[in-house]
């Protein structure tokens, strides 16, 4: 009977940006911190004398460079309030809320259904980033013309913002577990624990993805420097094989009288030993196999 009254005296309220002022005057709030906390991103949590601040962005794993918009919940002994700009983002998740808890309904149960539900379809990114990954390594070993660098930043870029948001998401846990001002029960609390364990796994895996991203890079990077070496090998042969070339035709082309100018058939011993030299050049770095 007495959790059933406790029950029937919890608030839980959603209201929108613009409302945020007016209703932390009706109900005695700290403007200031409400709004210190609007500025935050990701993830953050701040317990007070008497309250909590909670400032999450809620991110959306279906696009990870987007996000549902932002909340503030400012939380107190079976009181909860959230400030959003996506309020009817936030309703529809409360409500969702609502309806798996069913008649086992309470106060911290929600709080906790509902940050749970900020890394629940994490692996819709997961799963999206690794086929990129798989994509990628597997046109370098096909050797596909691809714009590999793009898809590398933008990896990285994703994973980064991944990483970010885990972080601060722990540190947001590791605090509301400390439960300093007593508003959640021990059975919630080893639900946040338990949620800590699986977004410390999240976190971990996004760490994998990245040093997987890295290796991608740094293959692509030895293929990109093997393709200019053998490159640089071709202009060097080449250079080489018509270097003599070169030299005949400094040699003849000096202002002097030379005995060759003369002879009926210098032209064609000239002729002759350019095409030897070549020939030459090419038997011997053939046969070194330097091409």
């Amino acid at each position: 009977m007495a959790q059933q009254e406790q029950q029937a005296e919890a608030k839980i309220g959603v209201f929108s940006y613009d409302e945020m002022e007016k209703k932390a005057a009706a109900y005695h709030i700290p403007f200031r911190i409400l709004e210190q906390a609007r500025r935050f991103g990701f993830a953050k949590y701040d317990s007070f004398e008497s309250f909590d601040c909670i400032s999450l962005e809620m991110q959306d794993f279906h696009n990870v460079l987007l996000s549902h918009g932002s909340v503030i919940i400012y939380l107190e002994n079976n009181c909860a309030f959230f400030f959003t700009s996506k309020e009817q983002h936030v309703q529809h998740i409360l409500h969702a809320c609502a309806e798996s808890l069913g008649e086992k309904i309470s106060f911290t149960r929600m709080i906790y259904l509902f940050l749970e539900s900020q890394t629940r379809e994490d692996e819709i990114a997961f799963d999206q980033i690794e086929k990129e990954i798989l994509a990628l390594e597997q046109s370098l070993i096909t050797s596909q013309k691809e714009n590999y660098v793009a898809k590398i930043i933008g990896l990285r870029k994703r994973l980064m913002l991944m990483k970010r948001y885990y972080e601060q998401f722990l540190n947001l846990l590791d605090i509301m577990i400390e439960n300093e001002n007593h508003i959640f029960d021990g059975k919630t609390l080893r639900s946040f624990k338990m949620l800590s364990r699986r977004t410390e796994r999240s976190y971990q895996n996004v760490l994998n993805l990245r040093e997987s991203v890295t290796q991608i890079r740094e293959s692509y990077e030895a293929e990109v420097d093997i393709s200019l070496n053998t490159t640089m090998k071709i202009f060097t042969v080449v250079t080489t094989i018509f270097l003599p070339l070169t030299l005949i035709a400094g040699w003849y082309g000096m202002n002097f009288e030379m005995p060759e100018y003369t002879w009926s058939h210098g032209y064609l011993m000239v002729i002759i030993f350019s095409i030897l030299f070549v020939a030459a050049g090419i038997f011997f770095f053939k046969k070194n196999k330097w091409f």
